[in-house]
């Protein structure tokens, strides 16, 4: 019987593969992981969930809870928060679910003076 080198269990993808959709979600607000940010104890939020979780909150990881404070404030000042690699990964194998995560968040926002408009009969 051969060898498999590759098994599931695992995280190191090969160049090529396709990272599943369940890969591509943040585990806290279970979406598609926009602008991913993968924390130094490689655990990755999307950037509005590291925004609400990690920098307002603790500058923990909220999974883990390892401090992350300093590893924030270095790559916040170098606009460098972003898992650039993973995030293009990401818009390549998940277009549809970027583009619809985006335009939810817009349309949540606006969506409290939104009134319905009653079509005339």
């Amino acid at each position: 019987m051969g060898h498999h080198h590759h098994h599931h269990g695992s995280m190191a993808l090969p160049k090529d593969a396709i990272p599943s959709l369940s890969e591509c979600q943040c585990g806290i607000c279970m979406e598609i992981l926009v602008e991913p940010v993968t924390l130094p104890c490689n655990h990755t939020l999307c950037k509005p969930c590291f925004q609400s979780t990690v920098e307002k909150a603790s500058l923990c990881c909220p999974f883990c809870r390892r401090r992350v404070s300093s590893w924030t404030r270095y790559h916040t000042r170098r606009n460098s928060l972003v898992n650039v690699e993973l995030w293009t990964i990401i818009q390549k194998h998940y277009p549809r679910e970027c583009k619809l995560r985006a335009s939810g968040q817009e349309s949540e926002e606006v969506a409290d003076d939104y009134q319905p408009v009653r079509l005339l009969s």
